[in-house]
């Protein structure tokens, strides 16, 4: 069980998606306040717009058409969390904006380094297995045949939602480890499902490529981002690492040391993004 404060202040981008409204919906149980920007309110249920802790900026044209005093405010919290992904679509696979994800973590690490709060702010951000660690560690676990390693290199160049995925990674490791306002973490799962909560494994580098993936579960990627946020334990363990989420059902966690817990949070829908 997470140990709960009630007094974390949350910055959450993606809130309507998949990932992002298990993140939400965990955020507030726990006493969390948190500020949202969304295009449309209308992706919010009822119950969500009236929640006291609850603070939603809506912006049809997306918080990158945000102005930098605007980021350098909302980064003024003890966590920021991004669950962006691209839409899957034509649009959003292959449209502007293209690097979504990786100019949004620059604009907040930008806008953190002008706040220059007294203590580093969370950045938690959701990204892939399908993106190594820039560090080359998850060739101590994984070792990718010839066919899988001409696969990515082909996402690499022809869609542009895995190179955002990439840049992210990489921006991570090469600037924000220099950054001494913000620590990170990002979150690797494998292939996104839907269902109640169950079992989770958390591991520090890779446990299968993409032609063997397991499965992870929105709403386990959504408690373990919580669990980050709310819990000082489980976020020294994982700060400024990439770690790989698996459902107990697909992990070989027995064998493979990873950290396990255990969830009873509701289940959420899911939407037309594919986190």
């Amino acid at each position: 069980m997470a140990s709960i404060a009630t007094t974390h202040k949350v910055f959450l981008l993606g809130a309507t998606g998949g990932i992002g409204s298990q993140v939400l919906k965990r955020l507030l149980d726990r006493g969390c306040k948190v500020t949202i920007i969304v295009r449309n309110t209308e992706r919010l249920s009822t119950e969500m717009k009236d929640h006291p802790s609850l603070t939603v900026i809506e912006e049809p044209s997306g918080h990158l058409s945000l102005t930098d005093e605007t980021f350098q405010k909302h980064v003024q919290c003890d966590a920021i969390v991004q669950c962006l992904g691209h839409n899957l679509s034509f649009k959003g696979l292959f449209g502007h904006p293209r690097r979504l994800c990786a100019d949004t973590v620059k604009r907040l690490c930008d806008a953190v380094m002008v706040v220059a709060p007294r203590n580093p702010i969370k950045l938690i951000v959701i990204n892939t297995e399908g993106v190594e660690r820039p560090d080359g560690e998850d060739r101590k676990t994984l070792r990718r045949g010839c066919c899988e390693l001409c696969v990515l290199c082909f996402l690499k160049y022809c869609l542009l939602s895995h190179a955002d995925n990439i840049d992210t990674l990489v921006y991570l490791h090469n600037e924000v480890q220099n950054n001494p306002y913000v620590d990170f973490c990002a979150v690797r799962p494998s292939d996104l499902i839907d269902g109640l909560p169950t079992e989770f494994t958390v591991h520090e580098t890779l446990q299968n490529g993409i032609f063997n993936s397991g499965t992870t579960l929105r709403s386990n990627v959504g408690e373990f981002m919580a669990n980050l946020v709310t819990d000082s334990g489980v976020w020294n363990k994982w700060k400024n690492t990439y770690p790989h989420i698996l459902d107990v059902k697909t992990a070989e966690h027995d064998h493979r040391g990873g950290t396990t817990n255990s969830n009873t949070a509701d289940d959420a829908g899911n939407e037309k993004k594919d986190r």
